[in-house]
């Protein structure tokens, strides 16, 4: 039952933001009652943090996944983050990071797990980066502290522009391949 709930729950929260997330609903989708669901967490927020730390969990796997499939191929890796915000990749929606990220409403405990799963992404980031300076992959003046931010700048504006298409595919048409421009610069 903990597992459906969460399912659903993420579906929910992911899909629309805080305000979204409905005891009611995953109820009536489970066949339940409301205690049922509060037997298994206290509240919409509890729910809302365990859901959001293992979505941000997840993601930081893929990410560190990816790290070592492309360990010392800094291109390769950029090539599959450019990859991994569309539909087919088989990634999580990345997406939802900043439908949730810009939840005005948000609580703070899911706007600290937020902030600290952007933290995560850009201290990769900042890692992958240097790692690429010392072996020569791109150039030696960088600061990699600052590309990093470039970069991650750039992936949170696909996320939120992408969301402002007819369709993904429209999406994917327009923005794919703006990160392999900013790392192809990076030479």
């Amino acid at each position: 039952m903990r597992d459906a709930i969460l399912q659903l729950a993420e579906r929910q929260l992911l899909g629309g933001g805080y305000d979204k997330l409905n005891f009611a609903t995953i109820a009536k989708e489970l066949k339940t009652t409301r205690a049922n669901l509060h037997y298994h967490f206290k509240n919409k927020e509890t729910l809302a943090v365990e859901v959001t730390e293992l979505y941000a969990a997840r993601n930081l796997t893929e990410l560190n996944h990816l790290r070592g499939m492309f360990k010392g191929n800094f291109f390769g890796f950029m090539a599959a983050m450019d990859g991994s915000f569309w539909p087919e990749s088989g990634f999580d929606d990345p997406q939802s990071c900043t439908r949730l990220a810009l939840d005005p409403d948000l609580p703070e405990p899911l706007l600290v797990l937020t902030q600290k799963s952007f933290q995560q992404v850009g201290d990769t980031l900042i890692e992958v980066i240097q790692e690429a300076i010392d072996n020569g992959e791109i150039r030696g003046d960088l600061n990699a502290k600052r590309e990093a931010s470039r970069c991650h700048t750039l992936m949170m504006g696909i996320m939120t522009g992408a969301q402002h298409f007819a369709s993904a595919e429209q999406a994917k048409e327009s923005m794919c391949g703006l990160v392999m421009d900013w790392a192809n610069g990076l030479k």
